[in-house]
């Protein structure tokens, strides 16, 4: 995972932003960064992260080690874009100008006892489990951003190696001023590294669309996952596999993992106390079972994301669904983080994406059907609702729709009302329409005979004199709604209404 824009020919970037004081060039290591010193997941076997602040620090021999094992990788074609092997007169700079560190077996008290080791002949190949750096991954004023590539020998693989050094880059991140770390190209084929950083706390931040052209899949462009993780404070307390070890090491053999102090000791006979050891049938000393409380304990992190994975594969259920689930069964720390981050890369689930608000409601109240007028009908203006008529709505809670008419002198657009009023203010004004497309006719026709409400409005028409048509039939309409009223009806509910049946009840 080499970072953005990093060309290996091209001068080393050094951070320039953030909290001073800012690195001096092949300068030496702050003073908080030492000598690191892990434990294998055999729980046995000791190995030491040891820090480098310049090429010309590593030896010889080691530096031409190293970069074979990158240049092998480029070769693979699967984790790193690179497709031309790097010279070693460019892999020292590369790998070693910000920042670097090796991890290699036993205990090892300072880089010179490295410089020692090969001056006495010592096998890289064997003696080294692998190595990472820690650079700026933007220029300038955002070279606070970091960000790591790593290498695992052959014979590492399957030991913790990946994981330990991923801790150890957590660690002297921060220590080295970074703020924040962007992994930008994880091939989603590299499957250990994934889940190195999913459980490391990582969270996927992007997706680059087929980015790789990898060797192993010449037929297809291959996804790349871009990683992002906050530095330093509480998330890089790193607990749980490595304590849970210790445990299971104490438990089967009675004896303190090396290089436990009188605190850890002391913590380890405490959990004895509560842990209990169960031989699996076969008898394999290798894969007994811790168990806490009835509930079996797992410290690998690979296999707890496979127990998330697999939990909520069965139904799909949310976060706290599967949580519940293996906390029924398992125990580890921070289930909910694994079980989120199973979540989040479930391809089933990412398809099902939240609907998303329509631009109409968006933009405001939806119209109600019943209150737009048809394109094909003319604007017709309608009369204010009868005060009594708002007054007979009911005051109980009911279903409201939204009132979108014009009003000369108001603006009722966002009045609730009750569905029942819009369905009779929908049938004032298909009549309203009807009658006004009706006296049209009877105007323009010779030999039609005319409708009744347009005839009566011819009727009284040397009493409206100098009146519009709109103006006739607000008047017409207002005195039918006058008679209706005193019938004890509400226009457009049959005389089913909320007024109708307060009438009948007041008989």
């Amino acid at each position: 995972m080499p970072a953005m824009l990093d060309d290996p020919t091209a001068p080393a970037i050094y951070r320039v932003s953030g909290e001073a004081p800012y690195p001096v060039p092949f300068g030496d290591n702050p003073p908080d960064i030492s000598i690191r010193q892990v434990t294998l997941r055999d729980r046995v076997t000791i190995a030491t992260l040891v820090p480098f602040s310049a090429p010309h620090q590593v030896p010889h021999r080691l530096t031409a080690y190293l970069c074979e094992l990158l240049n092998r990788e480029i070769e693979k074609g699967d984790t790193y874009p690179m497709m031309n092997p790097m010279p070693l007169s460019s892999f020292g700079p590369y790998w070693f100008a910000n920042f670097g560190a090796v991890m290699v077996l036993g205990d090892v008290q300072s880089a010179e006892d490295i410089t020692r080791m090969e001056e006495q002949g010592a096998d890289w190949a064997k003696q080294c489990l692998g190595s990472f750096y820690v650079k700026p991954n933007y220029p300038g004023r955002s070279s606070h951003v970091c960000n790591g590539g790593f290498l695992v020998t052959d014979a590492a693989r399957n030991r913790g190696v990946g994981r330990l050094m991923g801790e150890g880059y957590l660690e002297w991140a921060p220590k080295l001023g970074y703020t924040y770390s962007v992994f930008n190209l994880v091939y989603e084929t590299n499957v250990a590294s994934l889940r190195i950083w999913d459980a490391l706390g990582f969270k996927r931040i992007g997706r680059v669309k087929g980015c790789g052209n990898l060797k192993s899949y010449p037929d297809q462009f291959i996804d790349a996952i871009i990683f992002g993780r906050e530095l330093g404070g509480e998330e890089d307390e790193q607990i749980s596999e490595e304590r849970f070890d210790k445990i299971r090491f104490y438990l089967k053999t009675g004896n303190y993992p090396s290089g436990s102090d009188r605190a850890e000791k002391s913590r380890l006979r405490s959990a004895a106390t509560h842990y209990r050891l169960i031989p699996t049938e076969d008898g394999a000393a290798e894969d007994d079972v811790l168990m806490l409380k009835g509930k079996e304990v797992i410290s690998d992190p690979l296999k707890q994301y496979e127990i998330a994975r697999n939990t909520h594969n069965e139904s799909h259920g949310g976060i706290n669904k599967t949580t519940a689930s293996i906390a029924d069964k398992y125990h580890w720390v921070r289930i909910k983080e694994t079980v989120s981050a199973a979540i989040r890369n479930c391809p089933e689930c990412k398809d099902i994406a939240p609907k998303q608000p329509s631009q109409a409601f968006l933009d405001g109240p939806r119209k109600s059907k019943n209150a737009t007028t048809p394109p094909s009908q003319p604007e017709v203006e309608l009369p204010d609702a009868p005060t009594g008529a708002r007054e007979s709505v009911p005051h109980q809670q009911a279903p409201v729709a939204t009132m979108q008419y014009h009003n000369p002198t108001n603006d009722y657009s966002d009045m609730p009302v009750d569905p029942r009023i819009m369905e009779s203010m929908d049938d004032w004004q298909k009549r309203l329409t009807a009658a006004e497309n009706a006296l049209l006719q009877d105007g323009n026709a010779t030999d039609a005979q005319p409708s009744s409400l347009a005839h009566e409005l011819h009727n009284v028409e040397g009493k409206q004199q100098g009146m519009s048509v709109e103006e006739r039939l607000r008047q017409q309409l207002d005195e039918q709604l006058g008679t209706e009223r005193a019938g004890g009806q509400w226009v457009g509910d049959g005389g089913s209404g909320a007024r109708g049946k307060k009438r009948e009840r007041g008989r």
